[in-house]
């Protein structure tokens, strides 16, 4: 909902409504668990100038994380490691077809590494301007150490019931492009540009997570930004490969099914169960 109304028009964030209550129910279900986890830290912390509590800010994270950044990429990679056991297209890369005994983590983290659910990690050398505020005025909020004040609210929009926002101009983004970083030869060496289910421990060098922007000395941690869901995501790759059955299913037209690049990286494709008539 973030991604698309900050594309829209200020006068169409009415129509927003329905989908943002849905949201706010998914969320509010959402935190008693964060609460129990996290509350204690949470009462400590000031989310000023929002009004938002801390919990629902920290939820709504969560909630953000699980279905539009996770549950978007995992089942990504999910689809172009069952794509690549079927696919008999000459764009599949991996022309074996079987995982190799035991190594579903291995396969799953090759898929990541190779199919690429994050293009790419944008960051803010340049923060936008706040409303109301100069360019000068909006960089003296940022302070020593990784903090930062974030920008004073304003009056809200009668028709919008939201305060101006601006989330893009006068910054300047950079955008490191992860995925080909994750196909770099100096790292992966001459097969960097194959499909290869490698060693367990030579993904240590991925930065497919965002590994690199992890720095505990800044902000005491606050300022990482590794996905915090790395382990879930392997676990739910790896959980399900192990589970699945290629011998259960046969796939309708595999070769149809076609690798291409990114994002999505694979077309679309149905299996059957071998056991429907």
């Amino acid at each position: 909902m973030g991604v698309i109304g900050d594309f829209l028009p200020e006068p169409f964030y009415i129509f927003l409504g329905d989908i943002k209550k849905q949201y706010a129910q998914e969320v509010k279900a959402l935190e008693p668990f964060v609460e129990k986890k996290y509350g204690t830290q949470l009462a400590s912390q000031s989310c000023a100038p929002s009004e938002t509590s801390c919990l629902t800010l920290a939820s709504t994270s969560i909630m953000d994380g699980l279905t539009f950044a996770g549950g978007i990429s995992v089942p990504t990679d999910m689809a172009t490691a069952v794509g690549l056991l079927y696919s008999t297209s000459p764009t599949n890369p991996y022309p074996a077809r079987e995982i190799p005994p035991n190594k579903e983590l291995e396969f799953f983290w090759e898929n990541i590494r190779y199919f690429a659910p994050v293009i790419g990690f944008p960051s803010w050398s340049t923060r936008p301007t706040c409303p109301g505020l100069s360019p000068n005025e909006t960089q003296s909020l940022n302070k020593p150490g990784g903090k930062q004040e974030a920008c004073k609210e304003g009056p809200k929009n009668l028709a919008t019931g939201f305060a101006k926002v601006n989330q893009w101009q006068g910054g300047t983004r950079q955008v490191p492009n992860l995925a080909l970083a994750q196909r770099d030869p100096n790292k992966w060496g001459p097969t960097s540009n194959e499909f290869v289910v490698r060693n367990l421990i030579e993904y240590k060098k991925s930065v497919g997570f965002a590994e690199m922007a992890e720095d505990n000395t800044v902000a005491g941690g606050k300022m990482n930004r590794i996905c915090p869901g790395k382990t879930l995501a392997l676990m739910i790759g790896e959980t399900f490969l192990k589970l699945f059955k290629k011998g259960d299913w046969d796939a309708v037209s595999p070769e149809s099914i076609v690798f291409d690049s990114g994002p999505t990286w694979i077309s679309d494709f149905v299996l059957k169960s071998v056991t429907t008539p």
